[in-house]
């Protein structure tokens, strides 16, 4: 097998079809397609047949989590319509589905940790660097997980889950429109962000997965979506953003 393939074998985030014929042919050629978010997809000929194998490159700039199934490739066909409805439908939304996944649980694993390493009374003004760096990283991602549950009618909530949304919402969530008076004093927070993303960040990762289970096949909670009528293969969609490596 010629060494390119092997690399490009490598660097493959799942199975499928694709990593198949890397490994059991030669393959003359390969193209990356990189959407402006920087996800690539790699596309292959099919050896022998007048169709296409696409798969996903694994994101440089995030640390995989093992327990989490990574999008598998699929099989295309070369008009370029349905080919591009395959994609989107099919392999961004498990694309998605994926990185949402691994970013919860890194969330997660930062909690686990913080809970671990500061007892209550033990945190600094400021805090420690890596206590800071792991509030930053959630607090970076909170916004979009947010705004995904807010859009996600696949998992009915609660009272009580409506009223957690709405307080995270408050601290974590997208600020709104500016103000139209450019002298108008900036809201502040009625909650310490910190103490909150210590007391009830949990819930909100615990939150995302339950409506991730009720919704499988959505992308990052709908975040993602299918175009209506694609010409070609399409850019991917906005990429809720990636944790770096933990610890």
């Amino acid at each position: 097998m010629a060494v390119w393939q092997e690399d490009l074998a490598a660097c493959l985030w799942g199975t499928g079809p694709l990593l198949h014929t890397l490994e059991m042919y030669r393959v003359p050629s390969a193209a990356i397609l990189r959407s402006e978010s920087g996800i690539e997809l790699a596309v292959v000929h099919a050896p022998r047949h007048d169709l296409y194998h696409v798969g996903v490159i694994a994101p440089k700039d995030m640390y995989l989590d093992e327990t989490v199934t990574p999008p598998t490739s699929i099989t295309v066909h070369p008009a370029a319509v349905p080919a591009a409805r395959s994609v989107s439908s099919a392999l961004l939304a498990d694309y998605h589905r994926a990185v949402f996944q691994v970013q919860l649980n890194h969330l997660g694993d930062d909690l686990a940790w913080a809970h671990e390493a500061f007892e209550p009374g033990t945190v600094q003004d400021p805090p420690q660097q890596e206590l800071a760096g792991a509030f930053a990283r959630f607090a970076a991602i909170a916004p979009h997980i947010i705004a995904a549950l807010r859009t996600n009618d696949a998992h009915p909530f609660n009272a009580h889950e409506k009223a957690f949304l709405e307080r995270m919402d408050a601290t974590f969530g997208q600020p709104g429109p500016a103000s139209e008076d450019p002298g108008a004093a900036r809201e502040v927070p009625s909650v310490d962000p910190l103490a909150l993303w210590l007391t009830e960040g949990d819930g909100l990762v615990e939150l995302a997965r339950a409506a991730g289970r009720a919704a499988p096949t959505q992308s990052a909670l709908s975040v993602a979506r299918a175009t209506a009528a694609p010409r070609a293969l399409p850019s991917p969609p906005v990429q809720v953003a990636a944790s770096p490596s933990l610890r």
